[in-house]
């Protein structure tokens, strides 16, 4: 009877030894349980609805846990479709001895799914439509989530999800959107992870910003998220400008730029660090704060070194304590001179800056020609924009450059007033001066948030290649003029130009040129929009001028003496058109208007009291 039971046991042993190593290396499918199963799933959650062929079991001996994996699931959620690819749930076997059921976790891959379907999914597990309204639609696979359970089948927080996003379109603000968004990604712990993602970034004028090799990791600390960005690109210059500065991103240099940077409940962003740079740019940020609606409230320090035709063109340093101090070998103010005659009523971004300002630069450039030495300011920034400024520099031991700003207080207007011993440098950018070689500058702007008044005299300059004047010369058949236009140049003792600037129009009231050769007069209007000019002007060669003064009793004889010239007086002539495609017309005029001779007269008392 021993011998049986004996024999009896290890039988049994031996089929459950068979059966444990059947399981653990080969696993088993088997349909009997799918009621059962169905039936617990839907006890434990009833907005869940699961088919499956069969199950696959797979036992781990040493866990004491087993691997069920489902054959063919199809699942519903809140009565929407998920596809899966596969779904995998871990027993504890400890509980099953108990007839307890002790799902460990759940592990599940699935379809590629759009984002659009499953929301109601979401928002019903808490994620707030907020988060979710600004994703305009995505398509994405779920590789591997997995959910794990506590011993009464809750489960718990710590879950984690390894996918990749295949598409995604998303608003990030009102100016910006993102499209074409692939990534790989990863979720666990609060923390969401993208790398070896390319996204293509557009603004609302639609330019386009390529991105790629890109990492994202957003770290979620109570109700603040911790991100490090990490991306590089071919077209910075799209989304990164700096109105003051000029420099250029060369679209074959490869842009990378790294930050670390904080958002706060309030959406206010704290910028740790960004560092940007290529192997001709670099800017070097410290400590950046910006509010809900990105404008700039507060930074540490800020480094700059850029470059323009393979040439270094700046590069200084920013620090932020008592006052904000630029201190650097070289400054590019290209941009400058615009900037300041500017105010901030549609910029905002700097409208919490209100401090001191002191600069220092070894050398500023203007263009190619004339580098300015030992630039000196002290200033004043209120809310964004200068308030008031004093600078001096030098071209060389002789000439200098003095800029100086002031606010006026009773009328909120603001006067700009500028002298340069060398004309040049401040007048390369407007192309109405090309060709314009020597004299001296003196510029005078008073201007409010709507309406600017300009007053610019250049003494004692030349024109060279001025290709308008030249069509004038050539239409009116001066070809004296015309020769010496294309040759020396044409000198003159001065150009007086007045005009004033609003919103959409620039209003030229007098454009005057006086000298030995010839005098010109012009007025009219460019509007800014469309670019559209309008000038009207009368042109007189000199020995004209001459005689037509020589008629003024007793002025004409101090003016001018005994020369008397022939012919008619002058011409008039008219420009009209769009920036590329000028009309100009020149007719012939006897008899010139009472403003010309005005101003002629005027001239000529200077010139001849110097």
């Amino acid at each position: 009877m021993k011998k049986t039971i004996f024999s009896t046991f290890l039988f049994i042993l031996f089929l459950l030894f068979i059966s444990v190593g059947y399981l653990t290396f080969f696993g088993y499918e088997t349909d009997r349980f799918n009621k059962i199963i169905q039936s617990e799933i839907k006890r434990s959650d009833k907005n869940i609805a699961i088919e499956f062929k069969k199950i696959s079991i797979l036992l781990d001996i040493k866990k004491l846990t087993v691997f069920v994996k489902f054959i063919n699931p199809q699942i519903t959620y809140l009565n929407v479709p998920i596809g899966l690819e596969n779904l995998r749930t871990d027993i504890d076997l400890e509980p099953l001895l108990e007839r307890k059921l002790g799902v460990k976790r759940v592990v599940i891959t699935t379809k590629y799914l759009d984002l659009n379907n499953i929301k109601p999914i979401l928002i019903q597990k808490g994620l707030v439509k907020d988060n979710l309204k600004n994703i305009k639609n995505a398509r994405f696979q779920i590789r591997e989530l997995e959910l794990e359970f506590d011993k009464n089948l809750n489960l718990k927080k710590n879950f984690s999800v390894i996918g990749v996003i295949n598409s995604a379109d998303i608003k990030i603000s009102k100016k910006y959107e993102v499209k074409n968004l692939i990534s790989n990604f990863s979720f666990k712990n609060n923390n969401l992870y993208l790398n070896e993602m390319s996204l293509n970034l557009y603004d609302l004028s639609g330019k386009k910003n390529e991105f790629f090799d890109s990492k994202l990791l957003i770290e979620q600390v109570k109700k603040n998220y911790n991100i490090d960005l990490n991306f590089k690109t071919k077209k910075i210059s799209n989304l990164f400008k700096i109105p003051l500065l000029n420099y250029s991103f060369s679209e074959d240099n490869i842009t990378s730029l790294k930050s670390k940077f904080t958002i706060n409940k309030n959406k206010n962003i704290l910028f740790k660090n960004i560092l940007l740079e290529n192997s001709i740019n670099k800017f070097k940020i410290k400590n950046l704060y910006l509010d809900k609606d990105y404008n700039l409230t507060n930074f540490d320090d800020i480094e700059v070194m850029t470059s323009l035709n393979d040439k270094v063109n700046n590069e200084f340093k920013v620090t932020n304590s008592d006052l904000i101090k630029v201190e650097g070998r070289i400054f590019d103010a290209t941009l400058f001179i615009k900037e300041l005659s500017k105010d901030s009523k549609n910029n905002k971004f700097l409208n919490s800056l209100s401090k001191n300002i002191e600069v220092n630069l070894n050398k500023v450039v203007k263009g190619a020609n004339f580098p300015i030495k030992n630039f000196r300011l002290i200033g004043k920034i209120n809310k964004g924009t200068f308030e008031k400024i004093s600078a001096k520099s030098e071209f060389s031991d002789d000439e200098y450059l003095d800029i100086s700003l002031k606010k006026r207080n009773k009328d909120k207007e603001k006067i700009l007033e500028i002298y340069s011993d060398i004309a040049t440098p401040l007048l390369t950018d407007y192309k109405f001066f090309e060709g314009l070689e020597g004299g001296n500058l003196t510029f005078v702007s008073r201007f409010n948030k709507t309406n600017s008044f300009n007053d610019l005299t250049v003494n004692n300059f030349k024109l060279n290649n001025a290709p308008t004047l030249a069509k004038i010369l050539t239409l009116a058949d001066l070809k004296g003029l015309t020769d010496a236009l294309k040759g020396e140049g044409i000198s003159f003792e001065t150009l007086s130009i007045k005009y004033v600037s609003d919103t959409s129009t620039m209003t030229i009231d007098e454009i005057f040129m006086i000298g030995p050769s010839i005098s010109i007069l012009v007025e009219g209007y460019v509007e800014k929009k469309t670019g559209l000019i309008s000038l009207r002007g009368t042109l007189v060669p000199a020995k004209a001028l001459n005689k037509h003064l020589k008629k003024i009793p007793v002025i004409g004889d101090i003016l001018v003496g005994d020369k008397i010239g022939e012919g008619v007086f002058g011409l008039s002539f008219k420009i009209k058109g769009l920036p590329n495609d000028l009309k100009t017309t020149v007719n012939p005029v006897k008899t010139l208007a009472p403003r010309f001779i005005t101003r002629a007269v005027e001239a000529a008392k200077k010139n001849k009291a110097k």
